[in-house]
């Protein structure tokens, strides 16, 4: 099923007036029509998130998700605290969406296990050769197939996203709330360190770590078509990309956290 943006001729007036009338009055049509209008939310997050959930989550169930999500975003919705509905339902379908993949997409402990076998191997077979070695040299020496390797990479990559995800949220939120309460000189000096925080930890990462980051934040490839660009296996994307995603969280953490 797909919803398009269509909010044309359609006011804030024309909002508070449908959400009054459902509220005040329980009219299920004027809910309906809301859910409608914003629908293009649940799915515009599902496509953007169809990549954590490679294989588990299906789009059409994230979407679904994300629409009984939007209803109690309705319900809940406060217009009084200055925040747009579209940015507030926009992030309660974005966590929801990405609770549902991480509860059907948990990595297993035997991956867990896998990936402590992999860097153990990685480091012994560096010190042995002087140099990276391949996914082909790492799979031989566990007696496993290359392609067991890159799937317990992905699933790995998979898990940490999903945390960096919730994170970025959490900090994202707070900085729209400091805007929407109105920017007091106290509350302008905290958002402007948001935005330090975030700019000082992406500049703390090595080149590398920025470049992988760059590519699969933003150009979203994935590990493989990464690994092909800066020539170095899948298995050390994902080293690379899990150590950076580390960094920026614990500098994230750090400020929330005080």
């Amino acid at each position: 099923m797909r919803f398009n943006k269509d909010t044309s001729n359609f006011s804030e007036d024309d909002f508070k007036k449908l959400l009054s009338d459902y509220k005040k009055n329980g009219n299920i049509n004027a809910r309906n029509t809301l859910v409608m209008k914003y629908a293009y939310i649940p799915q515009t997050v599902a496509i953007q998130l169809r990549g954590l959930a490679n294989g588990y989550a299906q789009i059409d169930d994230m979407v679904n998700n994300g629409i009984l999500t939007l209803i109690d975003c309705l319900d809940r919705f406060d217009i009084s605290k200055g925040i747009t509905f579209e940015y507030y339902a926009f992030m309660r379908v974005r966590g929801s969406i990405i609770d549902l993949v991480r509860r059907q997409d948990w990595v297993p402990r035997r991956v867990r296990e896998l990936e402590k076998k992999i860097n153990e191997t990685r480091s012994m077979l560096y010190n042995k050769l002087g140099s990276e070695p391949s996914d082909s040299d790492i799979a031989a020496e566990l007696d496993i197939p290359v392609e067991k390797l890159h799937t317990a990479a992905q699933e790995i990559d998979r898990s940490v996203v999903f945390s960096f995800e919730e994170l970025i949220q959490n900090v994202s939120q707070l900085g729209s709330s400091l805007e929407a309460e109105g920017l007091s000189p106290e509350k302008k000096i905290i958002n402007e360190e948001i935005s330090k925080t975030l700019t000082q930890a992406i500049d703390s990462l090595n080149e590398r770590e920025k470049l992988v980051i760059s590519l699969y934040y933003y150009d979203e490839l994935s590990l493989t078509e990464i690994s092909k660009v800066i020539d170095v296996s899948i298995q050390r994307v994902s080293q690379i990309h899990a150590k950076a995603v580390s960094k920026l969280k614990e500098s994230l953490k750090s400020y929330i956290n005080g």
